[in-house]
């Protein structure tokens, strides 16, 4: 138990007071020990296949992982035929080969006529400024709205932006979204201007999205080592993540009551403090943000907790080695399945995940290996343990009590008396 607890970044009491409770509702005793004993089996495996032994050095561990996060690029820059990131067909290329493997359905999004009605309503200054329009109406008039839309994301001061501009949103009714595609923009920064790029340089790719409207935009780069694996990955996973909460939109339209309130919620990434005390319950908090990127000593990572996030990249990993079925030649898969594997090494937390491992080495050599990916990776996995592995059913929950902002369970007696599951989570917004 204090093995697990340590990669889960817990106090080995709390992990054993969560396991009790989820033993006793599932009838499952064993999940703890068989979950580490995967872990630890699966991270052999992978050191097998760095060819390195299990007893490694850190420094010899990290040094591989950044070679094979290296060699992805290579392998996507040869297979994608030398692709130019800077080039806008090129873009759109990528895109429509993200759509065909990650297949996303339809959304729920804002309309278009609404979002005019948005920027009729509060004129963005910056934006009528740098392409010199004298009105909204004229520059929607020559422009493509959901361009223009996009760039509000780095051309307007984000204080006006959410007192001012985001303020109808708390208005907003069912009727006021249509369901459509998934949308592609490529804002330029010859364009655009430095705030484009200083959106690259600040998120370390150059991939962003609006979950509202269900566009996902790219900004042109020149190429450079990782903007490939940067890029297609970002593309998979925001489209994975627009679908998530397309689906949860579309849920909350069935309350038009409450719809505004909870679409603004979550377009904030509000995480509650802490769950109610609710008698014979134990609570897994949904956490829409990765809370220890923002504050590595925040209370809430204590909790027991799920991750939207960590689902969409785990699906966006497994998007990305779909390459390997065009060319069954690459190693694109090596990175698939891994998300959720830690290890102490010399006494020191390594990454076995993805995004922290390829974003560790975008953020530089001086850079000490993230690990809050694959934190929350193997909260979202021991959750699912306890469903027989089903990630169906961690999505589902997620979605449907993403307004209450956990999951919870609650003990409950069955006709003949014994006690069972109440897989229906406990309901209430207190």
């Amino acid at each position: 138990m204090e093995e697990l607890a340590k990669l889960l970044g817990i106090p080995k009491e709390k992990l054993g007071k969560l396991s009790d409770e989820m033993g006793e509702f599932t009838g499952k005793k064993d999940i703890p020990a068989r979950l580490l004993e995967n872990i630890n089996t699966e991270r052999d495996a992978v050191l097998s296949a760095l060819a390195l032994p299990e007893k490694s050095l850190r420094s010899s561990i990290l040094r591989a992982l950044a070679e094979k996060a290296v060699g992805l690029e290579k392998e996507l820059f040869l297979t994608l035929g030398e692709p130019d990131p800077s080039n806008h067909d090129t873009i759109l290329a990528l895109f429509n080969k993200a759509v065909g493997i990650a297949k996303p359905p339809k959304g729920f999004f804002l309309k278009k006529e609404k979002a005019a009605e948005l920027f009729k309503a509060n004129p963005p200054k910056n934006i009528l400024d740098k392409l010199g329009y004298k009105s909204v109406d004229e520059l929607l008039a020559k422009e493509d709205l959901l361009e223009v839309y996009s760039a509000l994301r780095f051309m307007e001061d984000r204080k006006w932006l959410n007192e001012v501009f985001f303020a109808p949103f708390s208005r907003l009714t069912p009727s006021d979204f249509e369901e459509r595609e998934i949308a592609l923009r490529i804002l330029d920064s010859k364009r655009w201007g430095v705030g484009a790029l200083d959106l690259v340089r600040k998120k370390f790719h150059n991939t962003t999205h609006l979950k509202e409207l269900g566009v996902l935009i790219v900004i042109p780069v020149e190429y450079q080592e990782g903007v490939l694996a940067r890029m297609l990955s970002m593309m998979f996973h925001y489209l994975n993540e627009i679908s998530f909460y397309a689906r949860y939109f579309a849920l909350l339209s069935e309350d038009p009551n409450t719809f505004a309130q909870r679409f603004v919620s979550s377009l904030r990434g509000d995480v509650r403090e802490s769950v109610p005390p609710v008698e014979n319950m134990v609570a897994w908090v949904i956490m829409q943000r990765y809370l220890a990127k923002e504050n590595p000593n925040d209370e809430r990572l204590l909790l027991p907790r799920v991750s939207p996030e960590a689902m969409h990249w785990k699906r966006a990993v497994s998007n990305l080695a779909k390459f390997d079925a065009q060319d069954p030649g690459l190693s694109l898969s090596f990175w698939d399945g891994k998300a959720h594997i830690l290890g102490f090494f010399d006494g020191r937390l390594i990454s076995f995940n993805f995004e922290d491992n390829i974003f560790s080495l975008a953020a530089g050599p001086d850079t000490t290996q993230y690990t809050y990916h694959a934190r929350e990776a193997l909260w979202n996995r021991f959750f699912t343990e306890w469903f027989d592995g089903r990630e169906d059913i961690l999505e589902t929950l997620m979605v449907e009590n993403f307004a209450q902002g956990f999951i919870g369970f609650k003990i409950h007696a069955s006709s003949s008396g014994e006690r069972g599951v109440e897989i229906e989570p406990v309901k209430t917004l207190s």
